[in-house]
């Protein structure tokens, strides 16, 4: 039975996905980096890539062209049919696959075999699977030695360097924690909570026992916005500059966002919708700042299969 958590990408139409794979960027390369050099010291098998929740397929296209061959599914038709329009090669120049399918059916998903994928990769998508399923259905496709890699970010944080840091951040904080909490759903705080109360394979019932505790490996970055690099000071997947506008499309597509324009179809692109209301205000805390540089809270976990 399809999880029904995320009653909003899903259900997005073709405008939607269209305008989400737009404004929704790529992973930074660190994030990539650091699950791949896992994947690698852990199995070193990069034949069969399968990525969970791909949306329109950033980081399928991003990490196929490691892989021989790659799959990226989705319970959006729309995003998927985004994703094939895009297009992506594997290192061998093979296409990509993309096809709809939830976490939760994955190993009934077309071209997906049992005992056939090296690595699962899910992208701020864990959030919305049902995780007991996940996980039984994880341990059927994987190969012995295979790996989980799930990764998440948090809230949106200004860097320090910031000019008046702290009104900057307030804004971004209230329009997450009080404007839209209405619209948040478990998902949402699981996220934000960067996986902290995910449902591991050895918490769900029945336990999955597949993948060995010991070899679970779980990194923390930049939580509550603090940078973790004390050199350079800057935040774990680098730090992005924006204008401000560029940062009300970049909220535009968030679940909660979606969710309020749902729920107040009458005051989206209006002076009250709440994202320009937001950017008014950061504008505002910015003074003469014409663009800030954020970052993001994020967790990465890792998981294996037994060998």
């Amino acid at each position: 039975m399809a999880n029904l958590r995320d009653p909003t990408f899903r259900n997005y139409k073709p405008d939607q996905a269209a305008y989400y794979a737009q404004h929704r960027p790529s992973y930074p390369p660190p994030v990539y980096n650091h699950v791949l050099k896992h994947h690698a010291e852990a199995s070193g098998d990069f034949s069969q890539l399968l990525d969970i929740g791909c949306g329109p397929g950033r980081a399928t296209r991003d990490l196929a062209v490691h892989f021989e061959h790659a799959t990226g599914l989705d319970p959006g038709a729309a995003m998927i049919a985004i994703a094939r329009d895009m297009g992506a090669k594997t290192r061998t120049g093979e296409p990509v696959r993309f096809e709809v399918s939830s976490a939760e059916e994955l190993a009934s998903a077309e071209g997906v075999k049992e005992g056939s994928v090296d690595m699962i990769t899910a992208g701020l998508a864990a959030h919305w699977f049902s995780m007991p399923a996940f996980w039984e259905q994880a341990a059927c496709v994987l190969k012995p030695g295979g790996t989980v890699a799930l990764w998440t970010g948090a809230s949106l944080y200004c860097h320090p360097s910031t000019p008046n840091v702290a009104e900057v951040q307030q804004v971004a904080l209230k329009l997450e924690r009080e404007t839209l909490a209405p619209y948040e759903l478990p998902g949402n705080r699981l996220a934000r909570d960067m996986y902290r109360d995910l449902p591991l394979p050895w918490d769900v019932d029945p336990t999955q026992t597949a993948f060995p505790r010991e070899l679970f490996v779980r990194d923390e970055f930049d939580r509550d916005g603090i940078p973790s690099n004390k050199e350079t000071g800057e935040f774990f997947c680098g730090t992005i500059e924006l204008t401000p506008k560029q940062l009300g499309e970049k909220l535009a597509v968030s679940s909660m966002v979606t969710r309020w324009g749902e729920a107040n179809p009458d005051l989206v692109g209006t002076d009250q919708d709440v994202v320009k209301l937001a950017i008014k205000e950061l504008k505002e805390a910015l003074g003469e700042q014409e663009s800030l540089r954020i970052g993001y809270g994020f967790a990465i976990l890792m998981f294996q299969t037994r060998k």
